[in-house]
């Protein structure tokens, strides 16, 4: 189809006669007189897009988009010669490798998808910041303890030390003490007790 189309010509390239043609562009919104009018290229889509509507598929336009497949399937064969030990003579053996790869064409809403892949990735990273600072939390109330329970060992430890120290040096004023004592009471001589012979 060229870019100047007139109605009859553009009914004749469609098997469309010429009534219905004109019936179906003014259900479309479009005026227009007789058969002889010229038809632009964004009327006939529009035209189109109208006729897709009414029998129930998108509106998207017919152009070279609408004809690539949905799918593609890329099926890829390498082959390689291997050579194999086997016994005293080695033996080469054949090998193939099939790879099968599909790619799927994206909907026409992608970019609503965008978005709602943008808010997941942010509620997601909002989640492990949180995650992130509890442990975080958690783990600066583990190290607090663990220097509580230090400083608490460390104080029983030095009071242990102090009483220790406390106990030896009053076991040695007691030793001195005693050795005064008993420095300072008079020493009696050893009774005697007189002998006495018998003569008999």
């Amino acid at each position: 189809m060229s870019q100047q189309t007139t109605i009859r010509k553009l009914a004749q390239l469609v098997n469309t006669p010429v009534e219905k043609l004109l019936e179906q562009l003014a259900q479309a919104g479009m005026k227009f007189s007789g058969p002889d009018q010229v038809v632009t290229s964004a009327e006939k889509v529009k035209l189109l897009g109208f006729l897709r509507r009414s029998h129930g598929k998108d509106e998207q336009v017919a152009d070279e988009a609408d004809a690539a497949p949905k799918k593609i399937t890329l099926s890829r064969r390498t082959q390689q010669e291997v050579t194999v030990n086997a016994g005293r003579s080695k033996t080469t053996v054949n090998v193939e490798v099939r790879q099968k790869r599909t790619y799927v064409k994206p909907a026409a809403g992608a970019p609503m998808d965008a978005d709602a892949e943008r808010a997941e990735i942010l509620r997601k990273l909002e989640e492990s910041r949180q995650r992130n600072l509890d442990e975080q939390r958690m783990l600066a109330e583990k190290d607090r303890a663990r220097d509580e329970e230090i400083v608490a060992r460390q104080k029983a430890a030095e009071d242990a030390e102090r009483e220790r120290a406390e106990a030896e040096r009053r076991a040695v004023e007691d030793a001195a003490k005693a050795a005064e004592a008993a420095r300072a009471e008079p020493v009696a001589p050893p009774v005697r007790q007189p002998i006495i012979e018998t003569l008999t």
